[in-house]
């Protein structure tokens, strides 16, 4: 196990699609220039308009202009999903139902934007700026977290998909088009001290921080920083008056994170448990799906995983959005299906302000449309549908806001219980996990007593020793038989020449999983939980040190 570095989770293109070309852009993207420095304003020829330390400077003679009717609104296919990419109709958020049921589009709501570089002066999002915050050495105070150099676009393009201004003659549409922006640019310096204050900042009125970035997607187990979970667990309980803020992740882009040239088959594959980031209490993991529905080729399973949001993806239309210079481009990946559950998660607290962080969990769960019905993966569960690749399915924004209305709220922070279970150190560990044995060993816990009714979320802290820990295979089974796959066996970046084990260590490490939502401790039964730890690939074996159960839910 080791501490991670933050990396963004969209792709500019993807390097192995076609990606279908944005309509032409007016005049107006070719007229204006960006120009930024740190220190101090610098000038430029033409009508100035100042922001912080950048200047954004028009030549003579040419304005702003605005023109035209959100002329890329037909072709963001995520709003609505006509088949105009030729893929699947329907196949989208809902947007323009929760819009009809919803005609103030997420007013208001103040949303944050964990990010690199942000242009707020952009035509398509100056609209909704509420606030900002540059934490690049040097910068002045005051001043806007302004991309100084054109390809510094992951956080302009992340904002537009949640809150590019609708009805406004440019561009086309954020998914909450008229909720709040807080654009803040802590990746830019990607230090933990940073980090954890851009989580946290106007945390009494921000309703989410959308985070579309995470660990590098190369298989290796990579912990977050205590601070981040010290930060999270914080927001969580005194967010918004304590009903706790909302945080939203990406999955991550490495379930295919090296392809054979030949047979086009995976070659090392990632699971979203691997993350620090997104494997823990009070974040949401979001997957993605393209414009039919389907997972992409870069897509990472997992039980953690919550809801997943359109997104490009090989040889699909990728997202439109938009870009510096107050112009528009597109984005794949998880960076992009993320700030799509934002959006969401916008004109839930529009329509009710006071639903908890847990609510809004339980809302988009139980709002998710099912997708890829074809899919293996899928399992019904207590009320809900659930698949290790999809979550429970695609975030729909009109259902989840008609739930909204009327939920009854779970409570924060201060109402939600636990129950824990530790097993290990000590006897009868450690067990012996014998080499390539897909039986392995396995070790059980009884939570017959636990008072929580209803699971909101599990965690198990999971201890091993092996050369290899990429060879194990970590697998939960609930009282009532529902598998949680908490690790699958994989090959990571150095393991294929066995020169060393590039996977990390578990040392404590945390898998987390949402797949057993409202299901009881007890089960129909007896209370037992079971945990089997097998070796799935022959050269090695270890020992299994400890672990130990949380059960998180409510009576």
């Amino acid at each position: 196990m080791r501490a991670s570095t933050r990396h963004p989770r969209g792709f500019r293109s993807l390097s192995n699609a076609t990606m279908k070309p944005l309509l032409p852009r007016p005049v107006r993207a070719l007229c204006v220039i960006a120009i930024c420095t740190l220190a101090a304003a610098c000038g430029g020829g033409g009508g100035s308009t100042p922001v912080g330390s950048c200047f954004y400077t028009y030549p003579p003679g040419l304005p702003p202009l605005l023109t035209g009717a959100d002329p890329l609104l037909a072709e963001q296919w995520h709003l609505d999903n006509t088949g105009q990419t030729g893929g699947l109709p329907g196949e989208d958020l809902r947007a323009f139902g929760a819009w009809i049921l919803q005609p103030a589009r997420g007013q208001d709501v103040r949303i944050a934007i964990v990010d690199d570089a942000i242009e707020t002066v952009h035509e398509d999002l100056a609209p909704n700026v509420a606030d900002w915050f540059d934490y690049r050495a040097g910068a002045a105070a005051g001043s806007a977290p302004l991309p100084c150099e054109q390809d510094d676009d992951h956080g302009t393009k992340v904002a537009g998909i949640v809150l590019a201004r609708d009805a406004n003659a440019v561009g086309g549409a954020g998914v909450a088009p008229r909720a709040r922006l807080g654009a803040y640019n802590p990746l830019s310096t990607n230090t933990n001290a940073d980090i954890a204050d851009a989580l946290t900042r106007d945390s009494a009125i921000t309703g989410a921080y959308n985070n579309s970035w995470g660990s590098p997607d190369n298989g290796l187990l990579q912990a977050a920083d205590a601070s981040f979970v010290t930060t999270i667990r914080n927001g969580i309980a005194n967010g918004r008056s304590g009903r706790g803020s909302v945080y939203v992740f990406p999955a991550g882009n490495g379930g295919c994170f090296m392809v054979d040239p030949v047979s086009r088959s995976c070659v090392y594959d990632e699971n979203s448990n691997f993350d620090g980031y997104v494997n823990q209490l009070g974040v949401i993991p979001v997957c993605a799906v393209d414009d039919r529905g389907l997972a992409p080729r870069y897509a990472e399973p997992g039980a953690n995983i919550l809801v997943c949001g359109p997104s490009g993806s090989e040889g699909r239309a990728p997202i439109a959005t938009t870009a510096p210079l107050s112009s528009y481009g597109e984005i794949s990946g998880t960076s992009a299906s993320t700030p799509m559950v934002t959006g969401v998660v916008a004109l839930m607290l529009r329509e009710n302000p006071q639903l908890t962080w847990r609510d809004v969990r339980l809302i988009l769960a139980y709002s998710a449309r099912k997708n890829d019905a074809a899919d293996a993966g899928w399992t019904s569960n207590f009320g809900l549908n659930h698949s290790p690749k999809y979550g429970f399915g695609v975030a729909d924004a009109e259902q989840a806001v008609l739930l909204a209305r009327s939920w009854p709220s779970v409570g924060g922070s201060a109402t939600l219980e636990s129950c824990s279970y530790q097993r290990g150190p000590g006897a009868p560990f450690p067990l012996a996990v014998t080499d390539n044995d897909s039986n392995g060993r396995l070790d059980e816990v009884d939570a017959s007593a636990c008072p929580i009714n209803r699971i909101e979320f599990i965690e198990v802290d999971f201890t091993a020793v092996h050369p290899f820990s990429g060879d194990l295979r970590v697998e939960l089974t609930s009282p009532s038989g529902l598998v949680s796959l908490l690790a699958n066996e994989r090959l990571c970046d150095a393991d294929a020449d066995g020169s060393a084990d590039d996977c990390g260590t578990y040392s404590g490490w945390t898998f987390g999983s949402t797949r057993h939502l409202d299901e009881s401790p007890r089960g129909p039964g007896s209370g037992n939980w079971r945990l089997t730890v097998s070796d799935r690939i022959a050269g090695d074996e270890g020992q299994w040190i400890s672990w130990n159960l949380r059960l998180w839910g409510r009576r």
